[in-house]
């Protein structure tokens, strides 16, 4: 028999199934050995010589390879062709106590049956540089982690982490919401025209910006009179859209977050199962280039599907102009591709959408098979129309229009490729209809004649904050983690609540536009109120986010600058390629940090109580786990009073003169929202997750604009409603409710609530919070026992 060991236990069936009688697959679970789980594990003062175990998690299928391998006549290491996979290959090894140096490595990109045994009919040895580089990266990681969290722990909250990774991707959204919060709008005023001829109209833009209101009305008065124009100047100019390069890592991530609204640890799980499924090659990679096999097949689906035509020469060596591709040069996107695996793309080219998988599976495949097939299609190119105008002879002020139309659809046939921002310079294509021949009709010395202008002030607007997908691509442009581990950074970031993703409602403002009809005056002034600013799915760091930031960036600066983490990976780079020694990037960070680090965890001993800082008149500030407060502590618990934080304060920035002027403003605006009373209670307006609501003591109901009687009507209905429900009592976290088989407790304060029935022959009216987080847990580690 020969033995096989793969990664995942989803790949065996298959592979198996290709290699047949004679052999066996079996599956690692992943990692099998990992450091110790403490600070000494890494040899910091052992030269760096790191301590492993086997995992006790990983028993069984320990197990499983140690007894198969005794009947192997060979056996073959068949993890994933990555740094990951090449340190578990590695670990297996050394558990079947193999000689690295003659063990089989057996590697595919593809899970079809001409890689699966290629693979293993011509293997290769373990590359112990990748195995070196994932060690230096392991290492690097748990020293960083195991020596800076501690020290947030101590001076900022429990629970906290810091990371050679994570810390600059929160660094990057928090300098974002900095530099919004910090931005100047500068206004301008911009005035549109409607020129027509012959009965065809057409819209222009005033080239220059006018400073102010009255500039722009003062030019209006001056030009009302005098209707007619002409046209002084035309040109067409061609353009042309290169083909966009096949997905890799990052751009799978990017598009799939624009496309589909799915995020980076989403898309890869997807990507995964399709892997294994055999329908796509090895998801993780950062090499745009398709292999000359998968070339020819997309080229001849091109050929058979849209004609010769379609099919481009070979792809050129640099990226189209598409804001979802990463703005980097091919050359050096090749020098730092960390493995040779080519782009991703379908197994199985003919097959354009998959059926028996789930939607996800669906939407990922057809994205990944579209972008391979449109890399390998012609350029898409077409023409703009320009054409230049003014009123009666003012070249002063001159107009400009422009029209675009599609000659070559090329690559485009194929489907679009989603922008990852807005655009304001949008110019509708003019092809499908007759709006290009009416406009290219217009010549020099035409004459035309304005209807209707008018002007409008625009203000220049701050740099969106990232989404997921943008951020993805602000970390590859920085090079900061690999793609296959941007999945993990950003779920990081969120998982610590750093960071949260969130909807920026739009703010109301007031505008003046003024309208003018030509040979009359004056103009007319139109108010209008737009909404502007909305955002959705943003990344917004929290205020326990900028907490540790500030720590970090205070103390440990240098380790989180963004061109020293791409040093970093630039350094495991070099270690793979056996042009670097392993140990030496843990020396010369550890010696660039060290006394810091002993400075601040002995500091601690002789300072005060960093997590509180007491003002007058019982106010505090308190760093609670979920981020700093501010609040006034009462004789008993439930008199304490929560006031809440300032945006883009950290607690090390407070002081009782910001804290005493947010507590003002908090107070005022309770005052300003309350819209009556109701059993001795204020009716607080509010602002919630799904909108406007008006609150009283523990009833809530939907704002509306009403009467103060009706809204007095709702909440009793509500109390009344609520008083009749299932709840038998509720607390902040808890709720104890009757169900078809007795009262049971539920969490509601997680994600996936679970379900713990109540004792029988307790009262669930007469619980403390305190007992029913006992017997919540109590009923969860029974649940858990059971399943044993």
């Amino acid at each position: 028999m020969n033995l096989v060991i793969v990664e995942s236990p989803a790949k065996c069936q298959k592979i198996q199934g290709f290699l047949g009688a004679g052999w066996r697959v079996v599956a690692s679970m992943g990692h099998i050995r990992a450091l110790k789980h403490e600070l000494q594990a890494i040899g910091i003062d052992k030269d760096f010589e790191p301590s492993y175990e086997f995992s006790k998690e990983k028993a069984k299928a320990i197990k499983q390879l140690k007894e198969l391998s005794t009947d192997a006549v060979q056996i073959y290491l068949a993890a994933d062709d990555d740094r990951e996979g090449e340190s578990i290959a590695y670990a297996v090894c050394l558990l079947l106590k193999l000689n690295p140096r003659t063990a089989l490595r057996s590697v595919f990109h593809e899970i079809t049956e001409k890689a699966v045994k290629k693979a293993v009919a011509e293997p290769r040895h373990l590359d112990m540089n990748r195995v070196y580089a994932q060690q230096s990266r392991a290492m690097l990681d748990m020293m960083l982690g195991f020596t800076l969290s501690p020290l947030l722990w101590r001076y900022v909250a429990p629970a906290l982490s810091a990371g050679r990774c994570q810390t600059p991707a929160l660094r990057l959204v928090v300098e974002r919401e900095e530099q919004i919060r910090t931005f100047t709008a500068a206004s301008s005023w911009h005035l549109h025209t409607q020129w027509s001829k012959d009965g065809f109209t057409f819209s222009a833009e005033m080239e220059d910006e006018l400073e102010d209101k009255d500039s722009a009305v003062n030019y209006m008065e001056s030009i009302h009179q005098q209707q007619m124009g002409s046209v002084i100047e035309t040109n067409i100019k061609p353009w042309t859209e290169s083909a966009p390069l096949p997905l890799i890592t990052s751009t799978l991530q990017q598009q799939a977050s624009a496309m589909f609204s799915m995020n980076p640890k989403q898309t890869m799980a997807t990507a995964q199962r399709l892997y294994e499924m055999g329908h796509i090659t090895y998801m993780r990679t950062d090499h745009a280039i398709l292999s000359e096999d998968a070339k020819k097949d997309a080229k001849e689906w091109v050929k058979e599907n849209y004609g010769e035509e379609f099919v481009g020469e070979e792809v050129k060596k640099k990226k189209p102009k598409v804001a979802q591709v990463a703005k980097v040069k091919e050359e050096a996107q090749v020098a730092k591709a960390q493995e040779a695996h080519e782009a991703i793309r379908p197994t199985h080219m003919e097959v354009i959408h998959l059926s028996d998988v789930s939607v996800y599976e669906k939407k990922v495949y057809h994205l990944i098979w579209q972008r391979s097939i449109q890399s390998v299609m012609a350029a898409a190119h077409g023409e703009y129309y320009r054409v230049k105008t003014q009123i009666n002879d003012d070249t002063d002020f001159t107009w400009m229009s422009q029209w675009k139309r599609t000659v070559f659809e090329g690559w485009k046939r194929a489907g679009k490729v989603m922008e990852l921002e807005e655009s304001d310079e949008i110019i509708q294509d003019s092809t499908q209809d007759t709006t290009w021949e009416k406009a290219v009709a217009l010549q020099v010395g035409d004459v035309i004649r304005w209807d209707t202008m008018n002007a409008e002030s625009k203000e220049t607007k701050a740099q969106g904050r990232y989404t997921e997908a943008t951020l993805v691509r602000e970390l590859e442009k920085y090079g900061i983690g690999r793609p296959s581990t941007f999945a993990s950074l950003l779920s990081a970031i969120q998982d610590k609540n750093y960071v949260e993703i969130k909807d920026i409602p739009a703010r109301e403002v007031s505008d003046t536009e003024y309208i003018l009809t030509a040979n009359q005056w004056p103009v007319i002034e139109k108010e209008t109120k737009k909404k502007v600013g909305a955002e959705k799915n943003k990344l917004v760091p929290t205020d326990l986010g900028r907490s540790v930031l500030t720590f970090l960036l205070q103390h440990f600066t240098d380790l989180f600058e963004y061109d020293v983490t791409s040093h970093m990976e630039k350094r495991l780079d070099r270690i793979a390629e056996g042009t670097e020694p392993w140990k030496q990037i843990l020396h010369d960070i550890w010696q660039s940090y060290q006394e810091r680090y002993h400075t601040l965890l002995q500091g601690q001993k002789d300072r005060p109580n960093t997590k509180v800082r007491e003002f007058t008149n019982g106010l505090k500030a308190v760093q609670s786990k979920k981020g700093p407060l501010l609040l006034i502590e009462g004789a008993k618990k439930e008199d304490t009073i929560f006031i809440g934080w300032p945006a883009n304060i950290s607690f090390e920035e407070m002081t009782e003169e910001i804290a005493r002027s947010f507590q003002k403003e908090e107070e005022e605006k309770k005052r300003g929202n309350e819209m009556g009373r109701w059993k001795d209670q204020p009716i607080q307006k509010k602002s919630g997750k799904f909108g406007t609501y008006l609150q009283c003591g523990d009833v809530s109901v939907p704002f509306v604009e009403e009467e103060l009687e009706k809204t007095v009507e709702r909440l009793e209905a509500k109390a009344n409603a609520k008083a009749n429900s299932s709840v038998i009592k509720e607390f902040k976290q808890y709720v104890i409710r009757n169900g078809q088989y007795g009262p049971y407790i539920v969490k509601t304060s997680v994600k996936k609530m679970q379900f713990v029935s109540l004792p029988k022959g307790l009262d669930g009216a007469t619980l403390t919070e305190k007992e029913v987080e006992v017997l919540y847990q109590a009923g969860l580690a029974k649940k858990k026992w059971g399943k044993k």
